[in-house]
């Protein structure tokens, strides 16, 4: 049976996240009641992670096996044609027997939009965070310095039951504020991510950047690996998953075609 890569982007605001939940709309759901339309009723829908009620993405990843093959572009219309107008299949492709995409990522971008305004905004109000105070970006720009490389992220992870079991360190390679019209973005591309790691980097930097703590705090909250060092957790309206990363060919992540695939992070 035929393996396929979606790659889907959606509005979370009216949805409780990705994963399947009795009693409440999600994405997930909505998906696998596409592929019921075409005639493919009872399959699963795996995603390569599961963004919480509220976080929007531009290219989360997910898999599927079917019974009978599709051209890809047909498989995209098809799927289109039966979603909701708030999620879009962007892309469908061919993917080799045994694909995962969860297990086989290498990697997540997140982008956060914050807006920066001493009046709340009218519009977009579920696809930023309102902060009324002026930001330092510079001061932001100095305490995020401290991310980029292999750490513990203890400190920024909002479930201790699951960062127990899985392991909190992991490797960020790029991490940016960038100066916006409406305020600014935090950008962040790692190897993978805790749960809520990238709301409460947020939440953490946003003390910097409105004056309530020095630059050089966001290197002891890091440092400090437990959760009551860090900031409150930033609203899940301002991010969205920008990309998740394969290698080319979708051969397992760390893993040379042909050689046996690792056990996969289950990152969120």
């Amino acid at each position: 049976m035929p393996t396929y890569l979606l790659t889907l982007a959606y509005d979370g605001t009216h949805y409780h996240g990705w994963q399947r939940q009795a009693g409440h709309p999600t994405i997930q759901e909505h998906v696998e009641r596409a592929l019921a339309a075409i005639d493919c009723p009872g399959v699963h829908v795996e995603g390569a992670g599961r963004t919480d009620a509220g976080v929007h993405a531009v290219g989360q990843a997910a898999h599927v096996v079917l019974p009978r093959p599709f051209q890809p572009e047909r498989l995209q219309l098809a799927l289109n044609a039966n979603l909701p107008p708030d999620i879009a299949v962007q892309a469908v492709r061919n993917a080799p027997d045994g694909f995962h995409a969860r297990f086989f990522a290498r990697g997540k971008r997140y982008v956060y939009r914050v807006c920066v305004s001493p009046v709340r905004p009218a519009l977009g109000r579920s696809h930023y965070h309102w902060v009324r105070r002026p930001v330092d970006l510079a001061a932001m720009r100095v305490a995020a310095q401290c991310l980029p490389g292999r750490h513990d992220f203890a400190s920024f992870a909002t479930n201790p039951g699951y960062a127990r079991k899985r392991g909190t360190v992991r490797t960020l390679h790029h991490v940016h504020v960038v100066r916006r019209h409406y305020g600014f973005d935090f950008a962040v591309q790692g190897d993978g991510f805790l749960y809520n790691m990238v709301r409460t980097l947020v939440g953490s930097l946003l003390e910097v950047g409105v004056g309530n703590r020095p630059a050089e705090w966001l290197g002891a909250v890091l440092r400090a690996r437990r959760r009551s060092a860090a900031a409150a957790t930033a609203p899940a309206a301002g991010l969205y998953l920008v990309r998740v990363l394969y290698h080319q060919d979708l051969s397992p992540a760390g893993v040379m075609p042909g050689a046996a695939a690792p056990e996969g992070e289950h990152d969120e």
